[in-house]
């Protein structure tokens, strides 16, 4: 077993493994990343041992693979802090204008803009910063922060107001209901939606994709059901 990266290193596979192990020691603040690798290189080692070298490898690939993404997370630390502290500013500006905005509602700044369409979107704002926060805590917890998802973290809870007002948009005009217009007497209702239009991007898409599936059905319809030019089936 040789190792790719090496460039024909000419290193053998316990000599790698070795290597491996060394080096996940030397690595401090690993947590349970480092316990699971240790214990991914003590199986590619039995591995080795019965023969099985194809599968020694490829443990052997996987184990390293997750060591150098917990030493890029580890070293990027510094940037998830900042972040974080980016997304509770966030999360302040969010709360500080939402009760000022409740407390002085006939302000004239914004009492015309006061009305559900902005309340969608403090909402899906809202759902942006409380999945920046959820994402760095978990990714910095398993040691998987990728600092090329900054411009993500910065960008969500801006993503989050838009989607959660479009989302919004579709429920209250009725586009995605089943049988035409949509009353929704409760608000709370579509805030919560807008929260979750906000928070999951998953969620915005297939919302996306049923409003898509709506306007091609009365696009088919409209159209007469079909292409007149297709010939009948005999």
């Amino acid at each position: 077993m040789t190792e790719p990266a090496d460039g024909g290193s000419g290193k053998t596979g316990p000599a790698l493994l070795e290597e491996l192990e060394a080096a996940t020691a030397a690595l401090t603040g690993a947590g349970n990343v480092g316990s699971m690798i240790k214990k991914g290189i003590a199986v590619a080692k039995s591995l080795m041992q019965e023969g099985n070298t194809a599968d020694a490898e490829q443990k052997y690939l996987e184990m390293k693979m997750l060591l150098d993404r917990a030493a890029a997370s580890i070293e990027s630390e510094p940037l998830a802090r900042r972040l974080l502290s980016i997304e509770l500013l966030y999360l302040v500006v969010l709360l500080a204008v939402g009760y000022i905005v409740h407390q002085w509602p006939g302000y004239a700044l914004w009492s015309k803009f006061l009305n559900l369409h902005a309340a969608a979107a403090w909402f899906g704002a809202l759902g942006g910063v409380a999945i920046g926060v959820f994402g760095l805590y978990t990714h910095v917890q398993a040691r998987d922060f990728d600092p090329k998802f900054e411009l993500w973290y910065l960008s969500k809870p801006i993503m989050g107001a838009i989607f959660g007002w479009f989302v919004f948009l579709l429920f209250y005009v009725g586009f995605l209901a089943t049988g035409g217009s949509v009353d929704v007497k409760n608000h709370q209702v579509l805030y919560a939606i807008s929260f979750l239009a906000g928070f999951s991007e998953r969620f915005t898409i297939k919302i996306i994709d049923r409003l898509m599936q709506v306007l091609t059905t009365w696009e088919e319809k409209s159209s007469g059901g079909g292409d007149s030019s297709t010939p009948a089936k005999k």
